[in-house]
């Protein structure tokens, strides 16, 4: 059976209808969910993340990764990536400090990873680097006395979230199923939990809500980690600060938007960060905000102008002037992306 005939058959099971978080759980996270067998990325797949449109994506995150070792480190350390997709944001970190060999010399590699394919897929892409020292993980959890680099892209945005908007009363997103015409729709209930509506009153101003406990209990370990351990977490990803306008659920097959609620387990979901609550709780735990910056911002001020000029030389083709554009073009990643760093060192 299938993770929509499982969801469906859930909804009638127990006549009752699914929040919202507890359906992106399940089409994206269960056993036959999108994330645990699906391989998502790449021209030929969902979506394209930043590393598999430019090299140059990589080697600048590489750079500045190793600047922040080097500067503050020094010594034996861990290097963790967070959801690491194909490998190819790794290979590019690792060509890009190929002349600084004591950086990955001096790590502790470690890839967070549940899809069992990409694990595959990793393994076989970062065969040729011959490094010895990569452990593969499903969390973050483990006992280290020295400090971590911990670094994603695109990894916090397919969190489940929770919708709430704001009528006369509050209410709250559900996914129904009508038995009739044997389709799935999105139904609001109203909200009756006192506790829940007195949290809910703080965002009256906005009338809507798009929240992710589970990201942000998710982020909030990784604070919690750097904090105990010392370190650097580096995040890059769909996001916003200021309030939204309007719920920013959505879902790509074949590199376009699609129904949310049609061919479930098949396709990627995803929401944008709410970095004011991530600047919130780094800030909680009093850690530094070492940068806060749109994508676009984040790699024209470590380089990648320079670097783009650099191969270009060595590359007739026009390529990398594309690539550029794509990356931090305001209208392309350049602006939608932001890029959050924070630290104890």
């Amino acid at each position: 059976m299938n993770i929509e005939k499982i969801i469906k058959s859930k909804i009638i099971e127990k006549k009752r209808d699914m929040r919202l978080d507890y359906f992106l759980s399940s089409a994206l996270y269960e056993d036959k969910g999108y994330y645990s067998n699906q391989n998502p990325i790449g021209g030929k797949n969902d979506f394209v993340t930043a590393p598999e449109i430019s090299q140059m994506f990589g080697e600048i995150v590489g750079l500045y990764l190793y600047y922040i070792w080097r500067e503050n480190i020094n010594s034996k350390f861990n290097l963790i990536e967070l959801g690491p997709g194909n490998g190819t944001l790794f290979k590019d970190i690792s060509r890009s400090v190929s002349s600084y060999p004591d950086f990955l010399k001096n790590a502790k590699i470690k890839f967070i990873e549940i899809n069992k394919k990409l694990i595959k897929i990793q393994k076989e892409s970062l065969k040729k680097l011959s490094l010895n020292n990569i452990n593969w993980s499903k969390q973050i959890n483990y006992k280290t006395t020295r400090p971590s680099i911990i670094y994603s892209n695109e990894f916090f945005d397919c969190f489940p979230v929770r919708h709430f908007i704001l009528k006369k009363h509050w209410y709250e997103r559900y996914v129904s199923f009508n038995q009739i015409e044997k389709k799935l729709f999105f139904k609001n209930m109203h909200v009756k939990n006192k506790k829940l509506i007195s949290f809910l009153n703080l965002y009256k101003k906005e009338k809507l809500l798009e929240i992710s406990i589970q990201r942000n209990k998710y982020y909030e370990k990784i604070c919690k980690f750097i904090k105990n351990r010392g370190g650097l977490f580096l995040t890059i990803d769909y996001g916003y600060f200021e309030n939204i306008d309007n719920f920013t659920l959505q879902a790509i097959q074949n590199h376009k938007f699609s129904n949310v609620l049609e061919d479930i387990g098949k396709k990627d979901i995803s929401s944008h960060v709410n970095f004011r609550e991530f600047i919130n709780i780094a800030k909680k735990y009093k850690l530094k905000i070492e940068e806060y910056c749109s994508q676009r911002e984040f790699l024209i001020k470590y380089g990648i102008l320079e670097r783009k000029k650099t191969l270009s030389k060595s590359n007739i083709n026009k390529k990398f002037n594309i690539e550029l554009e794509r990356l931090i073009g305001k209208d392309e990643m350049g602006d939608l992306f932001k890029c959050l760093i924070v630290s104890n060192l």
